[in-house]
């Protein structure tokens, strides 16, 4: 199923998009001393004219002209390009800073390099800032070559660092593998769904693409078949302990009732309680008698994975649950609980176990069946196997994307792919519906952050009252796409049940979002008449802006696969909410999002631009570089910073400003922040999912149309750019 834009797309065409090398001065000494001895320059009559209102003439020191009429501007905050004839007003005036384009802002000289760009000298370095010609889809494509060489991990996309002792990219295991993973897959199924109906691309560019988007969902379908769980564990009953995200240290005793005080309505309508048991004589933390009860576990989907290969794949132990694949006495392949560190995850043991018989698709198990462990040769089988538990529906948002994106697109000529996807499509779903809409790890317990039931989303004080909104929208989106791949008309009428009917209501929930973020802050304050005016500037620095990515990608799937007009003006509501804080943004994620959840009808952000054209923009903004270079905003002369949050000045209200991604530290959601980056001098690079799913969705779905292809940086290029910039 596709739901495309139904205006006139953006035009994308290419441009010159900067790429700056840093070098110490006694890397370029001769250089350096070309720069320190260029005569200095006072500012003429047009040079004053054209200074930025936010750079004062004493400001400035140094700036030259280029041969197309470019005005470079040096001053003790970085270094700015100004050039009226860009197209667009947001391009016009160019920021430059430190780490990512010089060592420091205290810009000491500059003169053009001849060719767009610029030398640059500053107090401790010299920089080539270049100005390179790029298309967009030229750009993506690097970036995906860049994961396919330096980032992946058997097919999983976090990041990677060089590292110099061993004089290559390693790749490494993160919190989140299956979510980034999944971003990067969405975007590159959606270019294989663009090239194989484009003429213009040749078979062996829509067969790479195809290869691509295929190795990334195997990679991710992996996580969700790995820990192979089979039937049903022994648990206690717990309830959700108040104020937490964790389960009661009390379990129920044997035939009592165990009530809660749990209301007989909400969350929906901004409902939240005290919710402590009824009767406290039912629990018991030992001594006592348990209620026992068995809960299924088929269709757990893990977090992360590592084969126990301690050099080339460490396991972060201290930070999560892990279980390590082993053969029983009879051969059969269960799961025992690694002792860790961590106190994450209830009733998990060490030792604990679990069948782990259920087959492992083949075509996925060959991921790491082969490779070869270098310390003995041989390659990697099932009980080489350690992975990740107490997974959270950050990640499984990721996981319910990729179901109905490759199903639909890589799926049409790959039916064993949508096997695959059904098959673990309907474990997932009856793991959830048969526990309480919670994921539950083998201890019997749901997870930390996929508990996502109504006991949950009421309890008082904890984060699920602000998490509602968009968790009930992610167990919405499961079982949406899990009717759409399985066909099993039970799914649907789960999700119908929980969008519309009491006491769920869940479609209702999300149009709650940002006024909840209001409440909380009312509750902190003890100030019930606080208005949105004033409430505004502190939503703005209380939002968990992770969370914004996730609900794009929620958001997005529900644009794709719903056709009621009852639940979709509910949707359309619930993106308002959201669009509240993000409209002030520039959010290329969201700007995709908010505009297919109206295709008919044209968007705007706060600033009256239209949201396709903000997609563009970004998309054209996105860095050439991947590396992950620290940038400190603060003091930045067109912008106010206050509480680590980036402001526009001179306002009557506060408004919040984001920068463009080239330059900000971070290509992430947190667009006001002002400092990002990486704060150690590691080199290190991200999968870049930021630009290669929104670009390539924007063209599948009509939001985006390509002019020019090409781009004068190769894959070598960039990969010396990343490992040297």
């Amino acid at each position: 199923m596709k739901h495309d834009y139904h205006g006139k797309p953006a035009s994308l065409s290419a441009r010159l998009m900067r790429v700056a090398m840093r070098y110490k001065k006694e890397e370029k000494q001769e250089k350096a001393a070309e720069l320190e001895a260029l005569p200095k320059k006072e500012l003429g009559e047009n040079e004053n004219k054209r200074l930025p209102e936010f750079i004062a003439p004493g400001d400035v020191t140094c700036f030259c002209v280029d041969g197309k009429n470019v005005f470079w501007i040096g001053t003790n905050e970085g270094l700015w390009r100004v050039d009226e004839s860009e197209k667009d007003e947001l391009d016009r005036m160019q920021c430059f800073r430190a780490n990512a384009c010089m060592f420091d802002n205290n810009v000491r000289a500059v003169e053009p390099d001849g060719s767009n760009g610029v030398w640059v000298l500053t107090e401790t370095g010299v920089s080539h800032i270049e100005m390179r010609m790029l298309s967009v889809e030229h750009k993506a494509n690097l970036h995906s070559a860049m994961d396919e060489r330096i980032v992946q991990r058997r097919g999983m996309l976090s990041s990677a660092t060089w590292e110099a002792e061993k004089n290559k990219w390693v790749p490494h295991e993160s919190d989140n593998d299956g979510l980034w993973t999944a971003l990067v897959a969405m975007g590159d199924i959606c270019r294989y769904g663009v090239m194989k109906n484009d003429p213009k691309y040749t078979p062996e560019q829509v067969e790479h693409a195809r290869k691509v988007a295929t190795r990334w969902t195997e990679a991710i379908l992996l996580l969700e078949y790995i820990p192979s769980w089979k039937g049903k564990v022994a648990a206690f009953v717990r309830y959700n302990e108040p104020g937490t995200n964790r389960a009661s240290k009390g379990y129920l005793k044997r035939g009592r009732e165990g009530k809660l005080n749990i209301p007989d309505v909400g969350p929906t309508g901004f409902i939240h309680a005290e919710l402590v048991p009824a009767d406290e004589d039912d629990w018991a933390e030992r001594d006592a008698v348990p209620e026992i009860v068995f809960r299924n576990v088929e269709g757990y989907i893990a977090r992360s994975y590592h084969v126990t290969d301690p050099v080339n794949d460490p396991i972060p132990f201290h930070d999560g649950v892990f279980f390590k694949k082993v053969y029983d006495p009879d051969g059969k392949l269960v799961s025992v609980r690694v002792p860790t560190s961590s106190d994450k995850g209830d009733d998990l043991p060490g030792l604990l176990t679990v069948d782990s018989s259920l087959e492992i698709p083949e075509r996925l198990r060959r991921l790491y069946a082969d490779e070869v462990d270098p310390a003995t040769g041989k390659h990697w089988g099932d009980d080489d196997i350690v992975y990740k538990c107490d997974t959270s529906n950050d990640e499984l948002t990721g996981h319910y994307a990729i179901w109905q994106l490759a199903y639909d697109i890589l799926g049409e000529d790959d039916p064993e792919l949508r096997e695959i996807i059904a098959t673990i499509a309907e474990r997932h779903a009856r793991d959830f519906a048969d526990n309480d809409y919670a994921h539950t790890d083998a201890g019997g317990q749901p997870t930390s952050w996929a508990r996502m039931t109504r006991e949950y989303y009421l309890n008082r004080d904890c984060e699920g009252y602000e998490d509602g909104p968009l968790g009930t929208m992610i167990l919405l989106q499961l079982f949406k796409v899990a009717h759409h791949v399985t066909g099993n008309e039970r799914w649907d009428k789960e999700y119908r049940k929980l969008a519309l009917e009491e006491p769920y209501r869940y479609a209702d929930l999300a149009c709650e979002h940002y006024e909840r973020y209001e409440n909380k802050i009312k509750e902190f304050l003890h100030n019930e008449d606080l208005d949105s005016e004033t409430l505004f500037p502190m939503v703005v620095k209380t939002m968990n802006y992770s969370d914004t990515r996730m609900a794009a990608i929620v958001y997005y799937t529900m644009s794709q696969l719903e056709d009621d007009p009852i639940l979709l003006e509910k949707f359309r509501r619930g993106a308002d909410c959201w669009w509240r804080l993000e409209k002030y943004g520039r959010d290329i994620e969201w700007s995709l999002v908010y505009q297919l959840m109206y295709p008919d009808e044209e968007k705007y952000d706060a600033f009256g631009r239209p949201c396709k054209d903000v997609l563009a923009w970004q998309a054209l903004r996105y860095p050439v570089s991947s590396r992950e270079i620290f940038i400190d905003n603060t003091t930045r002369p067109d912008a106010r910073e206050e509480d680590g949050m980036l402001w526009y000045k001179n306002t009557e209200k506060p408004i919040p400003y984001a920068v463009a991604m080239d330059e900000r530290g971070g290509t992430g959601t947190d667009f006001f922040h002002a400092r990002q980056g990486r704060w150690d001098n590691s080199i290190g690079v991200n999968g870049s999912y930021n630009l290669i799913m929104p670009y390539w969705i924007g063209r599948y779905n009509g939001l985006l149309k390509e002019e020019s292809a090409g781009g004068d940086i190769t894959a070598d290029e960039l990969e010396e750019i990343l490992r040297t910039q």
